[in-house]
């Protein structure tokens, strides 16, 4: 078993690693998201149609919960890379 990951602030950017790895993640399903909404089917109709559109709508429904859990994490590392930051300074968190 790995260690768990650890936040560790960029020199340049101010940014973790793992806070940018995060903010690539809710940009890449951004775009991912923003692809579903174009695929829905135009001037076609029936039963396939309707099909395929609950598909879309469901893949729609679980990446916007997959969005939310990305948020909070990046909630969370924006806090530990804070306690970070502290704890490198010698304070306590």
């Amino acid at each position: 078993m790995s260690d768990p990951p650890i936040c560790y602030p960029a020199q340049a950017t101010g940014v973790s690693a793992s806070r940018a790895n995060i903010l690539a993640a809710i940009d890449l399903l951004g775009d991912a998201q923003a692809q579903l909404r174009t695929a829905f089917p135009s001037g076609w109709t029936g039963t396939g149609a309707n099909a395929y559109t609950t598909a879309v709508l469901g893949l729609l429904h679980h990446a916007q919960g997959i969005d939310r859990a990305l948020r909070m994490a990046d909630r969370t590392v924006v806090r530990m890379d804070a306690e970070l930051e502290v704890y490198r300074a010698g304070g306590t968190v």
